[in-house]
């Protein structure tokens, strides 16, 4: 499949510590939702006793906010392909998934504070993230720009956004992207990049829906599903970039509950519910082994 936009939305600041505790003050974790039971008999992983939180229950961090990925139906539940992936690894453990929405720029934090298990928000793994938490890497992600149709021929890529607004979800890659292109465009004598920061993906959408940026920054993923929501409306400026894998992270501490989640993404794997998931969302172009 081609794989549709997706950029680099998961970069988030690492803390430790109180320093931890005190990010979860301020940036808040949204109370938990959409729990999904799982057949304990389906289970083919065995978890130690005291690996999760709450026994019986795996809580997943993650921002419900960007479509395929995770995000509220009409019934504000969370779907999506990340979060049919985490109910499917929870049913190989044999326990409940429950899913808390939590702000993207203090997930990590939230799971250094024990509000949740484990991180599934299409966080991608860095040098720096992995020296503070563990990773189980599922699938892959990529970077894109979307702006208004009307504006596709003029705005071909991130060298054409000098002078410009361009809008991106705070902590994430693609602002640190626009800043070091930004840079570029000052050293070249252009003008900077007028760069929006917004706490939500879908915020920073917004504003390129209502026409106050030129340019919006997402995953290859959300991108995609945008376009497939207005097909006539937006269209993707240059090539996909900053292809990266993304991972379940877990606690240093969790060595237990991390080898279990290998364990059961592998017999996701091999009982095929992994590729139908992929297929469901059109993400298969992002499938790990690929």
């Amino acid at each position: 499949m081609a794989r549709s936009l997706a950029f680099s939305r998961r970069s988030v600041s690492v803390l430790t510590g109180a320093t931890a505790a005190a990010a979860m003050a301020l940036t808040g974790c949204a109370g938990n939702s959409g729990g999904t039971d799982a057949a304990a008999t389906a289970a083919s992983v065995k978890l130690p006793a005291g690996a999760l939180v709450k026994d019986g229950q795996i809580t997943y961090c993650s921002d419900i906010s960007a479509p395929p990925l995770t995000f509220y139906d009409a019934a504000q539940k969370p779907v999506g392909a990340e979060v049919e992936l985490g109910n499917a690894l929870a049913a190989e453990l044999g326990v409940r998934a429950n899913w808390a929405n939590t702000s993207f720029n203090g997930i990590i934090p939230a799971l250094q504070a024990k509000q949740c298990d484990a991180i599934i928000s299409q966080l991608y793994i860095k040098p720096e993230r992995k020296k503070v938490v563990d990773f189980v890497p599922y699938m892959y992600a990529s970077n894109t720009f979307v702006v208004a149709e009307k504006n596709a021929k003029a705005i071909k890529g991130a060298g054409d956004l000098c002078g410009k607004k361009a809008a991106g979800q705070t902590g994430t890659t693609i602002v640190q992207y626009l800043t070091d292109q930004s840079e570029k465009c000052t050293a070249a004598g252009k003008a900077k990049i007028d760069i929006r920061q917004f706490t939500k993906d879908s915020d920073a959408l917004q504003q390129l829906r209502l026409g106050l940026v030129d340019a919006y920054g997402t995953t290859l993923e959300t991108a995609a599903y945008v376009l497939k929501q207005q097909p006539d409306t937006f269209s993707l400026a240059g090539e996909p970039f900053n292809r990266i894998k993304v991972g379940a992270a877990t606690r240093k501490d969790a060595t237990s509950l991390h080898e279990a989640l290998v364990q059961a993404l592998a017999a996701v794997r091999e009982s095929g519910a992994y590729d139908r998931i992929l297929k469901k969302w059109n993400l298969t172009g992002d499938d790990i082994a690929g």
